[in-house]
């Protein structure tokens, strides 16, 4: 998977080379990150929300 692929219009140049590429594992592991750092906000927002 390449996010930033010239083919797909990731670049703004039609010449672009290839680009580096992201394996769908990456992908999955940033996701899960991002769901776990928006959780923890969460319960922090909520632990806040039940001390007076």
């Amino acid at each position: 998977m390449d996010f930033f692929d010239g083919e797909a219009g990731g670049r703004d140049e039609p010449a672009a080379g290839a680009g580096g590429g992201c394996t769908w594992a990456t992908a999955v592991l940033l996701g899960i990150a991002a769901a776990l750092a928006a959780a923890v906000a969460a319960l922090f927002d909520l632990v806040r929300d039940l001390v007076p």
